[in-house]
């Protein structure tokens, strides 16, 4: 395994370990929770840490492709910034 991808690991292990932390602060110690306080804490818990891991891989992405052309391997030139929607399996971003 390389160092990179230990590194993705580590950080990736660190933001579901805090986001599962934050879940434990939630409940606070509570037995008596109803479902629908369980699936609000869980569902709370499963945005937090898709956003958190989704961060950690694009910031590997970007850090992993400084700007070359998967067919050649050329350098790519910069065009400036563009306005645009994104369809993610989520939805609309």
């Amino acid at each position: 395994m390389s160092a990179s991808s230990d590194e993705l690991r580590s950080r990736l292990q660190e933001r579901a370990y805090e986001a599962i932390e934050n879940l434990l602060r939630q409940k606070a110690g509570r037995r008596d929770l109803s479902m629908s306080e369980m699936e609000d804490l869980v569902g709370d818990l499963e945005i937090e840490l898709r956003q958190s891991l989704l961060q950690e891989m694009v910031v590997d992405a970007q850090q992993t492709r400084p700007g070359l052309c998967e067919r050649c391997g050329g350098k790519l030139r910069y065009k400036g910034k563009k306005s645009r929607q994104v369809v993610t399996l989520r939805g609309l971003k």
